[in-house]
């Protein structure tokens, strides 16, 4: 029985050591972005797409917003307003 719970704890050892070195590895390859956005604008979805761009839906003034911006410059490459319309067209 010592046995066992001797290699059971030198199991729990080895474990806690790769936890940590998978925790070191994580925090490493982190991209911080902050990102402010209104205090009214309620965030709808969110998803990555090609070239580190973020795409962020949100609702504004009673309007869709779509914010595309680049993760790895940190700067918003489109601001995209939806309006209801009777027609589909760009002004």
């Amino acid at each position: 029985m010592f046995i066992g719970l001797s290699n059971s704890y030198n199991n729990l050892e080895k474990s806690e050591k790769n936890k940590n070195n998978i925790l070191n590895i994580d925090e490493q390859k982190l991209n911080l972005l902050n990102f402010v956005q209104p205090f009214n604008a309620q965030l709808i979805s969110s998803s990555i797409g090609q070239g580190d761009e973020v795409l962020l839906r949100y609702l504004y003034k009673g309007n869709n917003i779509l914010v595309i911006l680049n993760s790895k410059t940190k700067k918003i490459r489109s601001i995209i307003t939806i309006k209801k319309g009777s027609q589909f067209g760009v002004n």
